[in-house]
């Protein structure tokens, strides 16, 4: 049994267009529920995004369903890149969910004035596709993820850029969990608290000492239930400049229903997906038609082996993206990159 997973990255509004929502008008509006309004309702559900790899029309094929209504899919366009990273979150077990802003209103036909025509659409709060999950797995004790909220700079990165180095991404960014922990520093004239910061429980950075203030009773309250406090971070940045910001409610932001709640243990073992380190580019080895397709070298374009079906024009693999199963596997040694002006 699947369990649901809110992808990460989303920002509250909805900006990604569903296609097709003209023949799903009737579940459109039964999705919009008994206070509709003929002169324009608008309601925010969640909604699961589901891969058709079996989809006659389209294997990149990406269904848009709140509960058992289907509401459209995602453009096909927009299926192409997103369907490799949803595929494999549902491998893994995982129902991918969005928020999405459902709209409808009803008017007189233009022929028939006594028969109303119903309009709706549904759009999407979807991050680019590189951004719907962590790099890295929660941790494994007990832990709390914070809820989402405003942007937290982190302090010091620059002292850690060995260990940061394993989170660049060829998009530039990627979220990671990262944890938080109360520590006394020493100074010359006295110590201070503050706020470490760890991915997989290396140190990255730390918080400044008004930010701290504001997370140390949040750190505090979750270790008197022996509970490691975890939040949502973006490392960003290159080799020799990296930056990384948390998104996370400071103590004084949390719901009360919030602080009322306990982690179960089971609840915090339950690691969210990941999306794994892409291989590392210019890899000329054999790799099998079930294997990602390393990410291109600046000015190269993507050369597909002989047998695969011919790509679009100027279309290159996104991240993460792997070739049918059913496609032959690349010859050995095959260049999967060769120059544009080739």
């Amino acid at each position: 049994m699947s369990m649901p997973f809110d992808v990460w990255g989303q920002r509250g509004w909805a900006s990604v267009e569903v296609a097709g929502e003209s023949h799903h008008a009737k579940a459109i509006r039964t999705v919009l529920g008994n206070d509709f309004k003929p002169s324009g309702t608008e309601v925010r559900v969640d909604v699961e995004l589901v891969p058709e790899p079996d989809n006659r029309h389209d294997r990149h094929a990406v269904a848009v369903r709140a509960g058992k209504h289907l509401l459209g899919y995602l453009p096909r366009e927009e299926a192409v890149r997103y369907s490799p990273i949803l595929s494999r979150l549902v491998s893994q077990g995982w129902t991918p969910r969005v928020m999405a802003r459902v709209w409808g209103s009803e008017w007189e036909g233009y022929e028939d004035r006594r028969h109303r025509e119903f309009h709706g659409s549904v759009r999407l709060d979807l991050a680019e596709p590189h951004m719907l999950a962590p790099a890295n797995a929660a941790p494994s004790s007990t832990h709390r993820l914070l809820p989402y909220g405003h942007a937290i700079q982190v302090t010091g990165e620059e002292q850690h850029l060995d260990t940061l180095s394993a989170w660049l991404r060829p998009e530039g960014e990627c979220w990671v969990h990262a944890t938080l922990h109360e520590v006394v520093q020493q100074t010359a004239r006295a110590s201070r608290t503050v706020v470490e910061v760890r991915i997989d429980d290396e140190r990255i950075g730390q918080l400044t000492p008004k930010m701290s203030g504001d997370m140390i009773p949040t750190i505090q309250h979750l270790a008197e239930q022996d509970t490691i406090t975890t939040v949502r971070a973006i490392v960003k940045g290159n080799r020799i400049k990296t930056e990384v910001v948390l998104h996370a409610l400071r103590a004084h932001e949390l719901p009360d229903t919030w602080l009322e709640s306990r982690a179960s243990t089971q609840q915090a073992r339950a690691a969210a997906p990941t999306v794994p380190a892409p291989p590392a580019p210019n890899v000329t080895t054999a790799t099998p038609a079930s294997e990602p397709i390393p990410p291109p070298p600046t000015s190269f374009r993507f050369n597909p082996p002989p047998d695969w079906p011919p790509p679009p024009p100027g279309w290159t693999p996104p991240n993460g993206w792997r070739p049918d199963a059913a496609w032959p596997p690349a010859p050995p040694g095959w260049s999967w990159w060769v120059a544009s002006w080739d």
